[in-house]
Order: structure tokens, then sequence, then C-alpha cells
């Protein structure tokens, strides 16, 4: 149902997600609106009492009163708690950029409340992730963002990191490595091949060194690990990892796996000789089986 109303009588939503709203945006949305005008179900809303309490469209809303507008169409529905929460987030993740801290807080408030509603953990989140289209793997990851230090969330929250780049900065060096990140602008991909490179170094004090340098920002590239580590192992008596046989293991499995796929690869080997065609293979296939062949001299 569409109605008029009053737009001092329209209340916010209690479960917005969005914290703060850019006043450059606004008014380039008023200039928009003043243009345009407002297309039909740009404002959701409930009844709450004799006020309409908003679901969606606070941007608009804003807008609205910077035009000087007195009212403003609304379509009023039945709407739950967990449907205000969920539409209103569903439409932010669509349309307003919120930022991983904001995420995270509003899907933390649903979770409170379906569980305050019975809803057990385990059924809440994969509701969540179904309705907000979300891996549950991800809701978690944004979920754990609130358990960081302030300075890192407030960092989240002005954009000058992303949530899952911060995450993966934060399991490899705590803030410090955070600070990092932002300094040097690194992506997460490659904070990922840092603590990769640092997990494969055997000897512990060495990877402890590298990795202090890695957080401190002394050392930043990936390809750099691995060539400072075998300068500081160099001299020193070989020990084996714990883990070897496992991960002996792991690879013995992964090379029978990529053994089976080349099988299939090799059934189109007669197209391959065409010119151009296997050069595209050629030298990456020469530069692993020299590697593979250092492992069994």
């Amino acid at each position: 149902m569409k109605i008029v109303v009053p737009v001092k009588d329209i209340l916010p939503n209690p479960f917005q997600a969005r914290r703060k709203m850019d006043r450059e945006g606004i008014q380039a949305l008023a200039d928009e609106i003043r243009e345009n005008g407002l297309w039909p179900g740009a404002l959701r809303g409930r009844m709450k009492d004799d006020r309409v309490e908003l679901c969606y469209g606070h941007r608009r809303l804003n807008a609205v009163k910077a035009l000087g507008w007195k009212e403003v169409e609304v379509e009023v529905e039945e709407l739950t708690d967990e449907e205000m929460a969920v539409q209103n987030l569903a439409e932010n993740l669509q349309r307003e950029g919120l930022t991983d801290i904001e995420k995270a807080q509003a899907i933390h408030l649903m979770l409170q409340r379906m569980s305050r509603a019975g809803v057990k953990d385990s059924e809440a989140l994969q509701r969540i992730s179904r309705l907000l289209g979300l891996s549950a793997g991800w809701i978690k990851d944004l979920l754990s963002l609130l358990a960081l230090e302030p300075g890192v969330q407030k960092a989240i929250r002005e954009k000058r990191i992303a949530g899952r780049t911060a995450l993966e900065a934060h399991r490899l060096g705590g803030k410090r490595m955070v600070e990092t990140a932002i300094q040097n602008k690194l992506p997460v991909h490659k904070i990922s091949a840092l603590a990769q490179k640092i997990r494969r170094i055997p000897d512990e004090k060495v990877r402890e060194e590298l990795k202090r340098q890695v957080v401190r920002g002394s050392v930043t590239a990936p390809e750099a690990i691995q060539e400072k580590a075998r300068k500081m192992l160099k001299g020193r008596p070989a020990k084996a990892p714990e883990d070897l046989d496992r991960r002996i293991g792991e690879w013995a499995r992964k090379l029978k796996g990529w053994s089976t796929e080349l099988d299939e690869l090799v059934l189109y080997r007669r197209f391959l000789r065409e010119p151009g065609r296997a050069d595209v293979l050629k030298a990456e296939i020469d530069r692993f089986v020299v590697r593979l062949q250092r492992l069994t001299r």
C-alpha cells in the first residue's frame, strides 16, 4: 500500500546498517531527484503507531529533506523485524557500498535478533547466507572483524583497507601488519603470498626473523622471502620440519591429480604441434620439470 507521509513522521530503520551518510553523495542524489523525481517504491517501510518506520531508502529520505519536501510517498507493508533488517542490509549491499565493518555490525544485529527468537546459531547463519547471497564462510570472516582492535576497525570503516585484506594481515602479524599493509598498499593476494612463503621456511628462527621483517615493512615482496631465507639458512645444520611427512603426502596426492589431468591433455597432443600453440605450455613445463628433478636427485 502506498501512502503519502509527512517527512517529519518517518522514523529510521532500527536495524539500519549504514552509520554515516556522505553529504556530497546526498546532495548529488538530491539534484537527481529534483530533475527526475522519486521513482515508485524508492521508500519502503512499516507503520509504527501513527508514524512510518523506514525499511530502506534512508539516503533518498535525506535527499528529499535537503530539497525541502514536506511530504513523500512511502510503500507501507507489514514487515517483521527480520525482514526490516535483511531488506535494509540487502538494499545497501547492492547499492550503497557499505564498509565491511558496517556489514558485520548489521549481520551481528540480525543474528542477535534471531537468537532471541529461538533460532539456532547454525540455522541463523545459513538463513542469512541465503537471504544476502553471501557464503557462510565470508559471513564468519565479516563477524570476526568485530573482534579486531578499534584502530583496525576504524581503518576499515574509513576504507583505508578492505576487511578481507585486514583479516589476512592481522592473521599474519596482528595490528602492526595491518598498519604495514595500509602504508605499503598491500593487496590481499600479496599478503597471502607472503604468509605462504614464510610458512614454507623449514628453520623456525629464520622463519620468525623474516616474519618480523615482513611485519615491520622492511620486506614486502613475496619473491624476496625465498632468497633471503636461502642466504640465512646457508651453513646452518638442516632440520626437517615436524610435519614433513604430511607435506610429502599432500604433494604426492597433488602430483597424482596433476598426472591424471595431463592424461586428458595428452589426448590433444597432435593439436599442440600447431605453430605457437605449445609455446604457452613449454616454458612453464620446462621450469616445473627442473624443479621436480631437484627433489629426486
